[in-house]
């Protein structure tokens, strides 16, 4: 079954160069292929098993307030907490930030794995260490500056089960500037913020319906296409090149309608990326997501490095 992956992975790599055939294929339903092999390798050894949940966040010396947060609100879910695993990858941190980070963990009874590595940080490449190890039915993909509502773990899992060849995705809420004080208050010791109330402050990135920096699917999903493609590096599209293979697998976005949300805690634009937008990796990565439009990246050795370890 895995040689049908392949062919339509091939097909899309050959037939997506040129915006007639994209075209064609859409018109022939190609991606109705992969939801037939969806159905028949992936599917029946996944639904029967039970709803527990891996939470990927991907950090480089980014041990303060914002992962605070975020692994809090990850730990308020309303979801089983024994049900949710919560994988921090250190990737490349100094060891002070990396030993802060391992605290934190500990805090929150999350998995701190770290990554000696030296070199450009890679988002794609640190993800994949965390997707790659999940064992458990579900995966989501997310962020170390996200907070995350209740029940939104819950909802996103009674989306995927109503509609199994889906990816679950939200707006991303941007919180404004003058919200920044108030998190960082909320990371200390029995402080809290009212979510819902800052939600209003908010509004949707680019005016768009759904973002695709957080996702939550299968974990076979993410599995079957060997996760991010680790070409990426430094800054942008990862995210964006992993839900466009998604759909060309065949799955289609679903949209969170409960009143579940996350929002995006502030920092400035750009954040830790020398030069910003200009920075000559972010124009690689455009440049690399216009050529590339096969489904499976990576060798098989992805999500694999040898400076692995764990506290």
């Amino acid at each position: 079954m895995r040689v049908a992956l392949t062919l339509l992975s091939q097909t899309h790599a050959l037939l997506g160069r040129w915006p007639a055939t994209r075209r064609l294929m859409r018109a022939m339903r190609v991606g109705y292929l992969g939801r037939v092999w969806l159905r028949r390798a992936v599917l029946p050894s996944e639904l029967a098993r039970s709803d527990d949940v891996t939470v990927v966040i991907a950090v480089r010396n980014r041990c303060d307030y914002r992962l605070v947060n975020a692994l809090h609100s990850l730990r308020a879910q309303t979801h089983p907490a024994e049900l949710v695993q919560i994988f921090v990858v250190d990737y490349g941190s100094e060891p002070a930030s990396m030993r802060e980070t391992a605290a934190l963990c500990q805090t929150h009874d999350a998995r701190h794995i770290w990554v000696d590595v030296a070199g450009v940080w890679s988002r794609a490449r640190s993800m994949n260490i965390g997707v790659r190890l999940a064992n458990t039915k579900y995966l989501l993909a997310s962020d170390a500056d996200t907070v995350f509502s209740p029940r939104y773990i819950s909802d996103c899992i009674a989306a995927q089960k109503s509609s199994p060849l889906t990816v679950v995705c939200s707006p991303m809420l941007d919180l404004p500037q003058e919200s920044a004080e108030t998190f960082k208050n909320a990371a200390n010791p029995g402080e809290d913020v009212d979510l819902v109330h800052w939600k209003k402050s908010c509004s949707p990135r680019f005016g768009w319906e759904w973002h695709s920096a957080i996702t939550f699917t299968l974990t076979a999903f993410y599995q079957c296409i060997r996760g991010y493609d680790e070409f990426y590096t430094v800054w942008g599209l990862d995210d964006d090149d992993l839900m466009q293979r998604f759909t060309q697998l065949g799955l289609q976005v679903k949209v969170l309608d409960s009143e579940s949300f996350y929002l995006h805690q502030w920092h400035p634009k750009f954040e830790g990326v020398p030069g910003g937008e200009n920075n000559m990796f972010v124009g690689r990565n455009r440049a690399y997501q216009r050529r590339k439009h096969s489904i499976v990246r990576n060798d098989h050795e992805w999500g694999h490095h040898k400076g692995i370890g764990e506290h």
